[in-house]
């Protein structure tokens, strides 16, 4: 059973990630050929030690349309335990675009998740930075892999391109107060699945004590630039046009939204659903340079003891 703990002694040694390829364009044979039936939905890699010394996974998630197109996720153990970070999880670190001619992967040089958070965070009420994932502060009890339902049992051997349907990580977690003491707040489990072109992600949180939230974003998603250039809510009524200028765009109470990029190709179809004030929460993209990150959270509301929330989020990319 691929089942570890925070305490796990870490690498003394780092190795450097060979990003010399991802950066590169490459000439793209969009047409299907038949050998594509054979493609797995899903290959997954595994690196003991590919990222700073610690475990590092690259899954390759197919589109659902064109078959030889595949959204490489990048799923990473991150350990950082400065009191301003103090954190040891794992997370989608960031996903790419890539072609498959068979063997290799090649990529296309698009990005389809930003370095950010894309999973879950919350922002306490006097706190100066939120919560959990990308921000820190939160360091995991238990964590699993599973490939196909199946668990991973060996947590030292690397592996590559393991072909499958589907690949989950179970991760438990505590997070923790801004605070130098790391105050216990809240524990957090999160279940991770990438499949069917995409991913679903299931954030379940319960207060140690009464947490009084400033924003709990139960639903955020760093969508990259190359793929927020037109976007509409679940209604598609108003088409807007990205321009990067830092504001709030298709900003309203919904649970779903369609960003697209008519250049090169790419969308990306957000739904959401909160266990607690689902109707009422707030949905928008944030329109920066760098990405167009989707934020669905709600405010003001304190989280009682013993108590538990739950957000889902399901992102699916595709070609246009």
């Amino acid at each position: 059973m691929f089942l570890i703990s925070s305490c796990a002694k870490n690498k003394n040694h780092e190795t450097q990630l060979d990003t010399s390829q991802e950066e590169t364009d490459v000439d793209i044979n969009t047409n299907q050929e038949s050998f594509t039936e054979e493609f797995k939905k899903c290959y997954v890699t595994f690196d003991p030690e590919g990222h700073k010394g610690n475990h590092l996974f690259k899954v390759y998630a197919q589109s659902t349309t064109k078959p030889n197109y595949y959204w490489g996720f990048t799923i990473a153990r991150e350990q950082d335990l400065s009191d301003d970070i103090y954190s040891d999880q794992y997370r989608i670190l960031y996903c790419k675009e890539f072609v498959y001619k068979g063997k290799e992967m090649f990529p296309t040089g698009y990005t389809l998740l930003h370095h950010g958070e894309s999973e879950f965070t919350y922002k306490r009420l006097g706190a100066s930075e939120p919560t959990g994932g990308f921000h820190g502060r939160e360091k995991f009890t238990e964590i699993s892999f599973l490939i196909d339902g199946n668990l991973i049992n060996d947590s030292t051997t690397e592996f590559k391109m393991r072909g499958c349907k589907s690949f989950t990580y179970i991760q438990k977690s505590i997070m923790y107060r801004e605070d130098n003491a790391h105050t216990e707040d809240a524990t957090h489990l999160k279940t991770t699945k990438i499949s069917d072109g995409g991913y679903f992600t299931k954030n379940t949180i319960t207060a140690k004590d009464m947490i009084p939230m400033n924003t709990c974003f139960g639903s955020v998603v760093s969508v990259s630039v190359d793929v927020v250039e037109k976007g509409s809510a679940a209604n598609h009524e108003n088409v807007v046009s990205f321009n990067q200028d830092g504001k709030r765009k298709l900003e309203g109470y919904s649970d779903e939204l369609f960003v697209w990029n008519d250049t090169k190709k790419l969308s990306a179809n957000i739904e959401s659903k909160f266990s607690i004030y689902n109707v009422y929460a707030t949905q928008y993209i944030w329109d920066t340079q760098h990405y167009g990150k989707y934020y669905r959270y709600f405010q003001n509301i304190n989280l009682n003891a013993g108590e538990s929330w739950f957000f889902e989020t399901k992102v699916t990319f595709d070609k246009l």
